[in-house]
């Protein structure tokens, strides 16, 4: 069963929803040092790609049991313990939040984990420097395409050959800021989009709908619920 990292503090509502669509949950502890409000998100704690994932050694120490489960659950997941330390103050909240697409790794290049850094190197992927320290969060990659509402993001991915779709800020909760990210309020596995809430909600619903479909993606929404930024959703196979 493919599993699926998820914010701790995620509504029951939401975890049984992914349990029905055939996914085993598994719930991210906060990590004390970062703030209250990203603080389980898995974006913050954690980088995955193909089959390779990334976490400071310190939140392995914090949540032994999450990497057990990893462990036995994915024995073909290679796991890597990076010597970062999080912490509650920009820039070190965002150290492992990244996203590769199309064969280059979008990052704040200053504030990035080094271990992200290399791996994508290994890879023989470009980096593309962006001012945006939340690249993960901020946006929602599927296919050949990209969804954001930061306007740097939306440049840096039509600058890198991507079909980039760029929506209204505001429409998804994160609690105590004025608003979250379409990134941090969705994930994708195969060729589904999974929405925490109701992307139908969302000011550039139509946008949403019309990229996902145009490019071979079917959104889900998991509830009823006005979209909620909780870190995104990790799949795991």
């Amino acid at each position: 069963m493919t599993s699926v990292l998820i914010d701790g503090r995620m509504s029951d509502e939401c975890e049984r929803a992914l349990s029905l669509h055939g996914f085993y949950p598994i719930r991210l502890p906060s990590h004390p040092s970062l703030p209250t409000a990203i603080s389980s998100h898995p974006d913050s704690l954690i980088f995955y790609h193909h089959n390779i994932l990334i976490a400071p050694s310190e939140y392995c120490e914090i949540a032994p049991y999450v990497f057990t489960d990893i462990r036995d659950r994915h024995p073909d997941i290679k796991l890597i313990f990076s010597a970062d330390e999080l912490g509650e103050k920009y820039p070190l909240d965002c150290k492992m939040n990244a996203k590769i697409h199309n064969c280059r790794l979008f990052a704040r290049e200053k504030s990035v984990s080094e271990a992200i850094k290399d791996y994508s190197q290994s890879l023989g992927y470009s980096i593309v420097n962006v001012s945006q320290g939340y690249p993960a969060c901020s946006s929602l990659t599927f296919g050949s395409a990209a969804i954001t509402g930061d306007a740097g993001m939306h440049k840096a991915f039509l600058s890198s050959g991507i079909d980039s779709y760029l929506i209204e800020t505001g429409g998804i909760s994160l609690p105590p800021y004025e608003y979250g990210f379409i990134g941090g309020a969705s994930g994708v596995y195969k060729d589904k989009i999974y929405f925490i809430g109701d992307y139908n909600a969302h000011p550039s619903a139509s946008v949403i709908k019309e990229a996902a479909e145009r490019h071979g993606f079917t959104p889900v929404s998991l509830t009823d619920l006005p979209l909620t930024d909780l870190g995104g959703l990790i799949f795991l196979e």
